[in-house]
């Protein structure tokens, strides 16, 4: 009987193994197909990511090849107030692209005219691209993957530059080469569209941006190396930047805001006071401090947002504006003197460190641009024969300013050269240049000779950063040899689909890649 029960065990023992092993291999068989289910669901949306960042990169290359190259070939007097739209195209074997569209950004959508625009352009574009997709039902389908990219640009404008040059050979002494020397300090972009001289005198000059040539070199006679570079290696035959003659978009700015300025046989005095700057004009010859009081023309940034002042004649200019609350870009036909400081309201006078209230979105900004030359005058005020008996805020001249000299230099006034009406005390030197700012010329000048032991000025140049976000009013786009617009990358990523794309005075949302 024992070994009955015995049996009998075994067998029902033996059964229940095999519901076991059959439950077994069935939840197997299921976490297989599970498994198999999600990785299946993995490997689709890896897929799927994949062709996400290659439908990102396809409207990118729309945005090249369509939007910017179109922008690249576009006159730079008349480029489009109006969207562009530049249809679509194909990435073979990748995807294809649609709906390229060009739109100008305008500061206010009510009123889209040349005082609002701030000279910025959306470049859009979404990139498709087709990838399989399986159903709950094993069915295959093509399913399309779209993703919009942006791209901000600026127009590249001569206040890009913290100095710029077409000739780095002295107007006043033909054939003499202006050089870099190890007291030059340059914080900002340098381009010369001539060959880039400097001299080991104390040093190595420093540069702390980009340096740019359209030269394969610096001049031959420069050392090895030709300075310190922090900003990269110098790029040598580089595109040049043409310096046009004249100041067309000042001229029209001011004649469209009434504000352009002509009087036979007068010559001009511009005093910046405050948020207003006045602009006296009296008789050629004369001296202004005779004639009380001379007629006069005024400009108050309070009330007429952006003003663009075009004097036709000569120019002596000084004076001190409030920190914030102004912009304002006086232009000239013909030669402006600095006959004292140009500058903001706190600006610091030994380092040219802007007022903190400056470095705000409403913070002032001041236009110089001449036609012809741009003169550090020869005055009490300007650190005259050797500084003697001057203040210290007397002793130097400061300035806060993008200066533009379009068919002259940038020099200081009467250098104890032969045949000079005057001839200072030995030595002559003036002081400090504190410029923060830009400085545009058609040739470099001299602010600082050897003659009587020493004539003109130290540089304490800075560049103004607020010039990479915001630009004087109606101020001069830089260009190409054909007159083509150049351009700076502001912006780029992928595009967000919200409503703020709609309005065109909020910038679209983007996320950076």
């Amino acid at each position: 009987m024992n070994r009955t029960a015995y049996q009998h065990a075994y067998r029902r023992d033996g059964g229940y193994v095999l519901v076991a092993m059959m439950a077994l291999v069935a939840a197997m068989l299921g976490t297989g197909a599970a498994f198999m289910q999600w990785a299946s669901d993995e490997a689709q949306q890896s897929q799927r990511a994949e062709a996400g960042m290659q439908a990102y990169y396809v409207a990118q290359t729309g945005i090249i090849e369509k939007g910017l190259d179109w922008l690249n070939h576009q006159q730079a007097g008349v480029l489009p107030r109006t969207d562009q739209p530049l249809g679509d195209g194909d990435v073979p074997g990748v995807g294809r692209y649609r709906d390229v569209l060009v739109a100008p950004v305008f500061g206010s959508l009510a009123d889209p005219n040349n005082f609002s625009f701030t000279e910025k352009y959306r470049i859009t574009a979404i990139g498709e691209v087709d990838v399989p997709w399986w159903d709950n039902e094993g069915q295959a389908e093509m399913d399309t993957i779209e993703r919009k990219a942006v791209l901000y640009v600026q127009v590249r404008s001569f206040v890009d530059y913290m100095y710029l040059t077409n000739f780095e050979t002295s107007i006043t002494f033909p054939g003499d080469i202006i050089r870099f020397f190890g007291r030059d300090t340059l914080w900002g972009r340098t381009h010369s569209n001539d060959w880039i001289a400097t001299q080991n005198v104390g040093g190595l000059p420093v540069f702390y941006d980009i340096v740019s040539t359209t030269k394969p070199s610096f001049h031959p006679t420069s050392p090895n190396p030709a300075g310190q570079f922090w900003g990269g290696a110098p790029k040598f035959n580089a595109a040049p930047v043409l310096l046009p003659e004249l100041a067309d978009p000042i001229r029209s700015g001011a004649n469209q805001q009434g504000k352009f300025y002509f009087e036979e046989g007068m010559e001009w005095r511009g005093v910046i006071d405050g948020t207003t700057a006045h602009f006296y004009y009296y008789p050629e010859g004369t001296e202004f401090d005779t004639i009380v009081p001379p007629p006069q023309y005024t400009v108050d940034c309070a009330s007429e947002p952006k003003p663009c002042v075009f004097i036709d004649g000569k120019l002596d200019l000084k004076g001190v504006m409030d920190a914030v609350g102004c912009e304002i870009t006086i232009g000239c036909s013909h030669d402006i003197r600095l006959i004292d400081d140009v500058m903001l309201q706190g600006t610091n006078m030994t380092n040219g460190e802007l007022p903190i209230a400056a470095l705000g979105p409403t913070g002032s900004i001041i236009g110089i641009v001449s036609e012809n030359w741009i003169y550090i005058a020869n005055t009490w005020e300007n650190g005259r024969e050797n500084r003697t008996g001057q203040t210290a805020d007397h002793a130097d001249i400061v300035i806060t300013a993008a200066m533009v000299a379009l068919r002259g230099s940038f020099q200081l006034e009467q250098m104890n050269d032969i045949g000079d009406n005057y001839i200072g005390p030995n030595p002559d030197e003036r002081g400090n240049i504190v410029l923060t700012g830009s400085n545009t010329q058609w040739n470099r000048g001299y602010v600082h000779r050897s003659n009587q032991g020493g004539t003109g000025y130290n540089k304490v140049y800075h560049y103004d950063y607020r010039f990479k976000y915001r630009r004087p009013p109606c101020f001069l786009g830089a260009t190409d040899d054909q007159g083509r617009a150049l351009f700076n990358m502001v912006q780029w990523g992928q595009a967000s689909e919200e409503p703020v794309d709609i309005n065109r005075s909020i910038p679209l949302r983007v996320r950076y890649n």
